[in-house]
């Protein structure tokens, strides 16, 4: 397990780095404004995506190993399909002066994107992560690599260069998961539709549990970015999200940890098991999170708008609002899937739930008084409350202690035991090193 915590945190972290290189060439090239529009662009194909997540999402990890795979891939591909169709038809409704090509772009982008996350959720869920960390890692690859092209090739300084990039971006992951699931079409066959009702219930019934987190905890990291183009500019929706999209690449030190948990734990019967794991992973997580985030603190304005463009000088105190909320959100990512892993996606809602009031208090109020920091102070009071929610009823229900999360000398020396077998064991992989802890 160890291994695939540290295959999936660097494929993760390789991933994370193209992205942020790709923020940076958007933002060179187009300045705050153009940003501005690729996060409005992306965050409304994330909002698309959780409604296709319900039945696509990650609610298949906790499913896979409970029932046919055809089973699962059929519902799967149908529900994505007509979610992204149907988001293509109403968009226009909500955003009148949207060009409705730009609208079917974003309902096949989504498309795409779901159906690429449907085979890489299914491999995670037979534990092959590692294969599914090579298929994520495509799309950063892909998305900077035809940028540039648009960009310097070709002079495309517009929206549509980024739009292609999507396209060829999920597109090729999308395939890329289709191949490596090919031994799962051996036998492969569409059944009647009443062998479907089990699995149907099961789907909508987890995927409605998780989604609901999902789609509260999406107004809670991402409602700040609309309230900005309305109460500020489109210019400064760019600025903050470069400052977010820093702070959150953080989260891929939980979110590597938290991927081969979930996997781990939705395959265990053992409770007590379940719980040990999640508390050791949780101060991991928090330990090497912490010296990642003061790193990133650490950069003056100068920096930022040497990478990024004269416009983004603000991000180094955006990061220094943002960074105590984020680190702490670290904990609700681990926690969060512990919950997941045992099928209480339920926790989760709550969870965002006791978020979305501070979004909506501090939001509405903040942002239009002070601006961009209104939206800072906004995403990390959010944050926080996630966090503290969850720790508290974690150590509750797992009757475990406040002390039991202090780390000590004795679990350093165990984390640097366990890295220095890794690495030994990657260097000489004939040679067996005994591990005391997976």
């Amino acid at each position: 397990m160890f291994r695939k915590i540290i295959n999936t945190l660097g494929t993760k972290v390789l991933g994370a780095l193209l992205s942020f290189i790709v923020s940076a060439v958007i933002s060179q090239m187009v300045g705050d404004v153009g940003k501005g529009e690729q996060t409005l662009l992306l965050s409304t194909i994330a909002f698309i995506l959780i409604f296709s997540d319900i039945v696509s999402g990650a609610s298949l990890v906790y499913l896979t190993p409970k029932h046919p795979f055809s089973k699962l891939f059929v519902p799967s591909y149908l529900w994505s399909t007509l979610v992204g169709l149907t988001a293509a038809a109403v968009i226009p409704l909500f955003y009148h002066n949207l060009p409705h090509v730009i609208a079917l772009h974003i309902g096949l982008l989504s498309v795409l994107s779901s159906l690429s996350a449907v085979n890489t959720t299914i491999l995670i869920g037979r534990e092959r992560v590692r294969a599914a960390n090579w298929v994520n890692l495509w799309q950063p690859a892909a998305l900077l690599a035809t940028l540039c092209i648009c960009y310097f090739q070709f002079e495309m300084l517009n929206l549509n260069a980024y739009i292609i990039a999507l396209y060829v971006a999920y597109g090729g992951s999308w395939l890329a998961g289709l191949f490596l699931l090919r031994n799962e079409f051996r036998g492969f066959r569409v059944h009647a539709w009443h062998e479907y009702r089990e699995v149907l219930r099961d789907l909508f019934r987890f995927g409605l549990l998780n989604q609901s987190s999902h789609f509260v905890q999406f107004f809670n990291l991402r409602l700040s970015y609309y309230l900005l183009d309305t109460y500020v500019d489109i210019g400064s929706t760019g600025v903050f999200s470069n400052a977010v999209s820093l702070v959150e690449a953080v989260w891929i030190i939980s979110r590597s940890i938290a991927l081969v948990q979930y996997a781990r734990i939705a395959n265990a019967d053992d409770q007590a098991y379940s719980q040990r794991l999640t508390l050791e992973l949780s101060k991991v997580c928090l330990l090497v999170s912490a010296a990642a985030m003061i790193l990133l603190a650490c950069f003056p304005p100068a920096f930022y708008r040497l990478l990024f463009g004269p416009e983004f000088g603000e991000v180094t105190y955006l990061i220094w609002i943002l960074a105590p909320g984020a680190l702490l959100y670290c904990l609700a990512l681990i926690f969060g899937h512990y919950y997941s892993g045992i099928g209480k996606y339920h926790i989760n809602t709550y969870t965002a739930l006791c978020g979305v009031v501070f979004t909506l208090l501090c939001g509405f109020t903040l942002i239009p008084a002070i601006g961009i920091y209104g939206a800072a102070i906004t995403t990390t009071c959010a944050n926080a409350a996630n966090a503290i929610f969850i720790s508290i009823l974690f150590l509750k229900q797992s009757h475990l202690r406040i002390s039991d999360f202090i780390i000590t000398p004795q679990n350093i020396r165990q984390y640097y035991i366990e890295l220095k077998g890794y690495c030994h064991s990657a260097i000489h992989p004939k040679t067996e090193i005994p591990q005391k802890h997976e």
